[in-house]
């Protein structure tokens, strides 16, 4: 039985991206789980990777847009809205305003799961 065709190179290059950014934003939740659970030594991964995080997120977004016709409107909007979130994650964290930033990453992880989602579905039209 053949193997299924690769997909578009853009659309491994979307799914590439989204997957990394993901990644991030996952171990930055498991930081906070940890450093909240306890172990504060873990407080210093968190803030590093909410920079890292953030730049991978803007990263992310221009990829996006630089392949904004294969990517489409949905996943454009999303991923640009995730940079977005990311950004005012790191203003909440930066500013120790910890409920709200709590809450923001829930919905960053939420979003970003569902541009992973999306963009995994999501085939070139043609």
């Amino acid at each position: 039985m053949p193997l299924p065709p690769m997909p578009h190179r853009h659309l491994i290059v979307l799914r590439s991206a989204v997957t990394i950014a993901l990644s991030c934003l996952i171990a930055q939740a498991g930081w906070a789980s940890a450093f909240l659970g306890g172990e504060a030594q873990y407080r210093a991964f968190h803030a590093i990777g909410a920079w890292v995080s953030l730049s991978v997120c803007v990263i992310n977004a221009a990829v996006y847009v630089v392949l904004r016709r294969s990517a489409g409107p949905v996943n454009l909007t999303l991923a640009l809205l995730l940079a977005a979130m990311a950004g005012v994650q790191v203003v909440l964290g930066e500013a120790h305003i910890v409920a709200p930033h709590i809450f923001v990453g829930i919905l960053t992880l939420m979003l970003a799961t569902a541009l992973t989602s999306w963009t995994y579905r999501h085939r070139l039209a043609g």
